[in-house]
């Protein structure tokens, strides 16, 4: 009987759902038969609440009304500014609990979370307020993992009583990631470890699609990424181009050789990132500094199935129709403007002065200062005539990346290399 006990509690995660909603494509119906679903308690920790989701305070109002214990803990001044007076009165008013975080637990209460009777629970990228749901890239799941949703319980219950929680081990990914206390020292979060490692894990692909980017460390690692071969997508909105807040660091990024694309028609409010295809992290969690280490935050990490799939799709849907930080030339450039073209597959032109061998690689020198090479990996390279190439005009075709000092294309098909007249 124990042995089948056992074998039970292993297939109880593997057997939950966890279910991605996309706004604003799913609108906020969802949502509302979500709470609405409640008979004992409903758990709701957001940053901002707007009376553009007054439907959603009025749906809370109703189910307290009928007996369900309805809490809800909310930034008290999000933005800088007071949470809506009217969305206050309308909870109040119908018997909901609303308490305010003290902005001496955390810098802001970014979380946008809810949890249903303590067996179902939903968070998301975005708030409750009209534009989340109608005009935003959100992303939004829905899950009955009993890790999961037990683990927000317990932070829930920590916030409500403001005290501190060790959450360096947490299933689900936690902000603030700092170390709390000086006598008992623990850590409190586990994101910025948690980010890092799935970049550090990538092997040929990372797409990107965030509301605001600023952070060094995650800007450091999407480097050694690209320094590893990986190909790095950014994708923002498309009036974030100049901002401070993701404009800069997309640049910084684009210089370096990655790939930069701004997205129209939508506001980009989303925070996901798709690792090859076969993991996803998902949360309220912008590339900030603050977001890592001073706001309650909550996002987790997607492993292979419905939830990912549906969000690959739609992530790699968005890149598709966005548009480049900068577009392809119409035709092939000189290698000294190759620069212009970071992240992006042009065909570079320019006379071989000569071929060198360093390490596990052969690379064709186009100027005496080593700003560009054609690299060729040694392992293919006998498939490449080597010695017609120096002295010759070349026409070179494949992705300008930044490696170290110099720039380069690496090319592994002979057919990429033309010499041309």
């Amino acid at each position: 009987m124990a042995r089948w006990l056992f074998l039970l509690l292993l297939l109880v995660p593997a057997r939950a759902a966890t279910r991605l909603y996309v706004a604003p494509d799913d609108g906020a119906a969802y949502l509302k038969r979500f709470l609405a679903s409640a008979r004992r308690e409903v758990e709701v920790a957001l940053y901002l609440w707007t009376r553009g989701r007054l439907d959603l305070a009025e749906t809370l109002a109703g189910e307290a009304r009928r007996g369900v214990r309805v809490r809800v803990l909310l930034d008290e001044r999000p933005g800088g500014e007071p949470q809506d007076p009217e969305v206050l009165r309308v909870l109040r008013a119908g018997g909901v609990e609303v308490r305010f975080v003290s902005p001496v637990r955390f810098a802001h209460y970014h979380i946008k979370a809810a949890r249903v009777d303590g067996r179902r629970l939903w968070f998301s990228t975005g708030n409750w307020t009209r534009s989340s749901f109608t005009r935003n890239r959100e992303y939004s799941l829905v899950t009955d993992r009993p890790d999961w949703v037990a683990e927000f319980g317990r932070v829930f219950a920590a916030d409500w009583e403001a005290r501190a929680l060790a959450l360096s081990d947490a299933a689900l990914v936690w902000s603030p990631q700092r170390v709390y206390s000086i006598l008992h020292p623990f850590w409190e979060g586990n994101a910025r470890r948690r980010l890092l490692g799935l970049i550090a894990a990538a092997r040929t692909d990372l797409l990107i699609e965030q509301n605001g980017f600023t952070d060094e460390a995650l800007y450091q690692a999407l480097l050694e990424a690209m320094d590893r071969g990986v190909r790095v997508r950014l994708l923002g909105d498309a009036r974030s181009r100049n901002s401070h807040y993701f404009g800069r660091m997309a640049e910084r990024l684009r210089a370096q050789g990655a790939q930069v694309r701004y997205l129209s028609g939508l506001k980009v409010h989303a925070k996901a990132m798709l690792v090859d295809g076969e993991r996803a992290f998902v949360g309220s969690q912008n590339f900030t500094a603050a977001a890592l280490t001073a706001n309650r935050e909550l996002g987790a990490v997607l492993q292979a199935g419905p939830a990912l799939a549906r969000l690959q799709a739609r992530m790699e849907a968005d890149w598709a129709r966005a548009s480049p930080a900068v577009r392809p030339p119409a035709g092939p450039v000189p290698w000294s403007e190759a620069g212009r073209y970071l992240g992006l597959s042009v065909a570079v032109e320019g006379r071989v002065l000569g071929i060198e061998r360093r390490g596990s690689v052969y690379r064709l020198r186009f100027d005496r200062a080593g700003r560009f090479f054609v690299v060729i990996p040694a392992r293919v390279a006998g498939r490449f005539p080597l010695g017609r190439y120096p002295g010759r005009r070349v026409r070179v075709r494949g992705r300008v990346r930044r490696y170290r000092d110099h720039l380069e294309i690496v090319v592994e098909d002979p057919a990429r290399i033309e010499v041309v007249p």
